[in-house]
């Protein structure tokens, strides 16, 4: 998996369901929550999002707005839970 096709995806589906299409000011370090570009329901639709659309489960203990504070945060979170479901199936 790429980190610019999880970057790019996330935008997508940020700018499309939170920013009225209009994602020009959207960078990777944007603080999502902070700035109210995604609230609490915001960010079960981005678990549920994530989950579809990069087939990684997101265990509980990491649904937490932490996770969820910017792209880059998510991104590497995306990447990260992805990398250890592929390590766990070669095991």
């Amino acid at each position: 998996m790429q980190a610019s096709e999880v970057n790019l995806e996330l935008k997508r589906f940020i700018t499309e369901q939170f920013l009225d299409g209009d994602g020009s000011d959207l960078e990777d370090a944007t603080p999502l929550l902070e700035w109210g570009v995604i609230d609490s329901i915001g960010m079960f639709a981005l678990l549920r999002f994530i989950q579809d659309e990069f087939a990684v489960q997101v265990p509980d203990a990491e649904v937490s707005p932490r996770n969820f504070h910017s792209v880059a945060v998510m991104q590497a979170l995306v990447l990260r839970l992805w990398d250890e479901q592929e390590k766990s199936k070669d095991a």
